[in-house]
């Protein structure tokens, strides 16, 4: 089983990212975090909180786009051109099936939300440019610079003399690029002085940066999980819808929702046989859809801090973060049991 498990998993993950979509939505996303200093240097005030806040929802949206493309190219398409029939032949439970394309999914997503994650906290290494004395840091414009010049360079190398996959190698030959980089500015600061953990970091409170790409992972975690589920059964077009109709309710779900749902009880106990029976029926429902839609709504609003990182000293607990993943895996877990359902009961040839 384990075995029939990373097969899947790898050979679906070497899928994804060989499509030049994959690649061309990385790159474009690296891009834009990259020039999010001379997009935000313009702002009146909190440059640095709208860079990071760009960062940060580069990442959230980037991995919807990957989740919904991913999870249609592993499972609706397989199962539209008809050989999933040619794995279910061999001794491969569809449960493992399902399970080996999510994490198929979750990795795709992982690596493009990392590499995101080490541009972003590169180009808050470098600031933003707002007064005629800022300085360029070097050693972080060419840690963001040169790992991406250096993976495209190997990739056409690799291309054109060996004939390997230019996307799936480029993409796969930034990561030690680029986390090598990331490495060394953690031991070099702007002078090109050895300093371990360069003071630029702390004032600029890089920890809690991480702290908050990583939740936004999970967020876009949990609507791969939802992506995975609803590829079970429909095709790429009401596959995006679905999942965007979840991430806005997502975002918004404690306040369309909690309201109501905590008028249940309030509400259940007014109906009584009077001329207000009608309206205490129809506050009872409004409560009991408030209350159900509260739970099957993920909470993506638990994700999304950056509202806490513009404050004077942002601080997100570290229970938080345990907190909210608990949550994912919790959600996640749940939309793998439901994709398994569905596909369980859909015949495949």
């Amino acid at each position: 089983m384990l075995s029939s498990f990373w097969a899947i998993t790898k050979n679906s993950l070497i899928e994804v990212i060989r499509q030049p979509i994959y690649g061309i939505l990385l790159l474009a996303g690296m891009v834009l975090t990259g020039l999010s200093p001379a997009i935000t240097m313009f702002s009146m005030a909190s440059d640095e909180s709208l860079m990071v806040d760009m960062g940060l929802g580069m990442i959230l949206l980037l991995g919807l786009v990957v989740a919904v493309l991913s999870a249609t190219q592993v499972v609706s398409r397989e199962i539209e051109a008809q050989t999933v029939g040619a794995i279910m032949s061999k001794p491969v439970g569809r449960f493992v099936f399902i399970v080996g394309k999510f994490a198929a999914v979750s990795l795709a997503m992982l690596l493009a939300c990392y590499l995101l994650t080490l541009m972003l906290l590169t180009v808050l290494r470098i600031g933003v440019p707002s007064t005629a004395s800022w300085r360029l840091d070097y050693p972080a414009f060419l840690a963001a610079l040169v790992p991406l010049l250096l993976a495209f360079a190997l990739g056409i190398y690799c291309n054109y003399f060996y004939h390997w996959n230019f996307t799936s190698t480029a993409i796969m030959l930034s990561l030690p690029f680029y986390t090598a980089a990331f490495g060394v500015l953690l031991v070099i600061n702007g002078g090109w002085q050895v300093e371990f953990i360069p003071k630029v970091f702390v004032e600029r409170h890089a920890w809690q940066v991480a702290e908050a790409a990583v939740l936004a992972f999970l967020g876009v975690w949990v609507l791969s999980s939802v992506a995975v589920a609803v590829s079970t059964r429909l095709n790429v077009v009401m596959n995006a819808v679905i999942c965007l109709i979840l991430f806005f309710l997502g975002m918004i779900s404690q306040y369309l929702f909690s309201g109501s749902a905590q008028d249940l009880g309030p509400a259940l106990g007014a109906l009584r046989l009077d001329g207000s029976l009608l309206s205490a029926l129809g506050r009872a429902l409004a409560a009991c859809v408030s209350w159900v839609a509260l739970r099957v709504v993920p909470s993506l609003y638990v994700f999304w801090v950056g509202d806490q990182l513009v404050s004077e000293a942002p601080y997100i607990p570290l229970g938080y973060v345990w907190t909210a993943a608990a949550y994912a895996v919790g959600f996640c877990a749940a939309m793998v049991a439901l994709a398994a359902f569905l596909f369980e009961r859909r015949e495949v040839t």
